[in-house]
């Protein structure tokens, strides 16, 4: 999954510098159907609380606020894109995107990924 540059300039990539597994944040568990979306939640209010972010902002309020700038977003970018990055079954299933559309690019994904933005001091005094 394509990482935003401004993220990967704030130093996130050196969360990945303290496993040797195959994931950002390490140690999460999995449910029996292999998802780490519970446990990823509780890792992020942990770090949420160590960066100093505010406690009524919560990881699914993050995943809104993306999946809202990206619809809103005055660039070339497609609602299946969306979809994928958000890890959401395609909200549209037209004959096109069922049985014709069989991978969505990296490079897609990683221009999908940079179309957001963040504030300019929304990192100005993040350590990771």
């Amino acid at each position: 999954m394509p990482v935003h540059s401004k993220l990967i300039k704030a130093g996130v990539l050196a969360l990945k510098d303290t496993t040797d597994g195959p994931y950002l944040i390490p140690g999460l568990e999995t449910s029996k159907q292999g998802v780490r979306g519970a446990a990823l939640g509780r890792a992020f209010s942990l770090l949420k609380t160590r960066i100093g972010l505010p406690a009524e902002i919560t990881f699914h309020s993050f995943r809104h606020t993306v999946s809202t700038q990206l619809r809103n977003a005055d660039a070339n970018i497609r609602e299946v894109w969306i979809d994928r990055l958000l890890g959401h079954e395609a909200t549209h299933k037209s004959q096109g995107t069922t049985t014709y559309l069989t991978g969505i690019t990296t490079a897609n994904l990683s221009q999908t990924v940079e179309t957001i933005s963040y504030p300019e001091t929304a990192f100005a005094n993040v350590t990771l």
